[in-house]
């Protein structure tokens, strides 16, 4: 125990911090166990029952050892830890437990002054954006909470996660036993992960994960762009993050484990995957598929969308410079709104109507659209979607921003909620009581609300 650097530990004790992963257990553990004892009595070493017991559950172990004060006639007392691990067998029948070390069991122990070094989070961390025939986006939570004053880590720093992804025949396979290990996750047979950074075969298949930072409705994430999956094909992720080394860096060894999440491939080529454009930086959805150009440069595709947004609200960013904007209070439009917050409100309706969300989905939400007859005309002529789609409508809320933001000058308005299925030919409503998207937001999520129908 290193008295001098007392870590997290008050002055008058010191705290040790216990975690540890299953890396590989017997085939059979029924009745099975591996244990952790630990004392700061070096007699555990003859009788390990004597210590106290950690025992893992679903591949994962945290305890937490409080040394003793110490003796003022004996510094050197309860200066070591001692830490016994032992395989059992709780299922005999007489009250003593089998030994089971000639087993095979993997497994790491960590110890530590700082913090657990193994941690596991019971949420799953990893919002999967969209998805389209052969490639999948992914997002972890808002990394821009984690502060500097609360964590010594960039929150540009994209080796700060990780995604292995497992095929769905796997979706059960660490379930019950090594669900929360690590280790076990970062050790099975994944089909890809983004530790390694490079391209992996799988079958006819070369799967690949690009990482990047995105600053996305309104917070900063940590980016997962999958490509070369199979289409109408589900998989299995799980994502990992590293912890706090020292005060400028982050441990290669240990780390958090987020619970399991899944996604799925569309069927067919209908749409394509899109993200990270210069005008509309706020779209991050599958969109018609262009025939036009090379189907499978959907970098070609996005510029395309891109170009047409562009080019529309070129009429708008002359109208609005003639609105007094950089006035007196009591001659501006709104004491509460500036000509910035119409730009980005217009800005953000405009990306949404003018870029259709693309999906090969079926429901009760989403407006089938034949490949001819698209919402806009424009579409029909400058983007001629190979297929017919169905599109899932941009959400009302931007429409009510737009309004709210911008100069009555302008002459905006909405189609009515109620009374009326006007709204429902253009837009939707947000539910996140379902499943999957209702409604397309682009802008900041947090203006998003869920509106009732009734």
């Amino acid at each position: 125990v290193n008295s001098t650097s007392l870590g997290v530990s008050p002055s008058y004790e010191i705290l040790i911090f216990l975690s540890g992963n299953i890396c590989h257990q017997p085939r059979n553990t029924t009745g099975k166990e591996l244990n952790v004892y630990y004392s700061f009595n070096k007699s555990i070493l003859e009788d390990p029952h004597s210590g106290t017991l950690a025992s893992f559950q679903n591949g994962y172990m945290e305890a937490l050892a409080i040394r003793p004060l110490q003796d003022t006639g004996n510094s050197t007392r309860y200066s070591n830890l001692y830490l016994v691990i032992e395989a059992t067998d709780t299922s005999e029948s007489n009250e003593e437990q089998t030994d089971l070390s000639d087993e095979y069991w993997s497994y790491k122990i960590s110890v530590s002054q700082n913090d657990l070094v193994f941690q596991w989070d019971l949420r799953p961390w990893l919002e999967i954006v969209d998805t389209d025939y052969n490639s999948a986006l992914l997002v972890t939570g808002n990394v821009s909470t984690n502060s500097k004053t609360s964590s010594n880590y960039s929150i540009y720093d994209t080796s700060l996660y990780d995604i292995y992804v497992y095929s769905y025949d796997y979706f059960d396979y660490f379930d019950h036993e090594l669900s929360h290990s690590l280790c076990a996750i970062k050790n099975g047979p994944y089909l890809v992960s983004s530790v390694e950074n490079t391209t992996q075969v799988v079958g006819n298949s070369s799967l690949e994960i690009q990482k990047s930072i995105t600053i996305r409705g309104g917070s900063v994430k940590e980016q997962f762009y999958i490509t070369g999956l199979n289409s109408s094909t589900t998989y299995v992720t799980y994502l990992t993050k590293k912890v706090s080394k020292s005060s400028n860096s982050t441990a290669d060894t240990g780390g958090v484990l987020f619970s399991k999440t899944t996604f799925t491939t569309m069927e067919n080529d209908s749409c394509s995957l899109i993200f990270d454009m210069d005008f509309c930086d706020g779209v991050a959805y599958s969109v018609p598929t262009s025939g036009l150009v090379d189907r499978a440069n959907k970098t070609l595709i996005a510029q395309m969308y891109d170009d047409i947004a562009s080019s529309l609200y070129a009429n708008f960013s002359k109208a609005l410079q003639i609105i007094p904007c950089d006035t007196e209070s009591d001659a501006a439009y709104s004491p509460l709104r500036t000509c910035g917050d119409c730009a980005a409100a217009y800005k953000n309706w405009l990306c949404a109507v003018s870029i259709p969300r693309c999906t090969t989905a079926r429901t009760d939400y989403y407006i089938f659209r034949s490949k001819s007859d698209n919402r806009n005309d424009y579409l029909n002529s400058q983007v001629k979607p190979i297929s017919n789609y169905y599109e899932i409508l941009p959400c009302i809320d931007m429409c009510y921003s737009m309004v709210r933001d911008c100069p009555a000058d302008f002459g905006f308005s909405c189609p009515n909620q109620k009374g009326s299925n006007l709204l429902y030919l253009s837009y939707n409503t947000y539910d996140d009581d379902l499943g999957f998207d209702t409604c397309n937001y682009v802008g900041n999520s947090n203006d998003l609300s869920i509106l009732d129908d009734d």
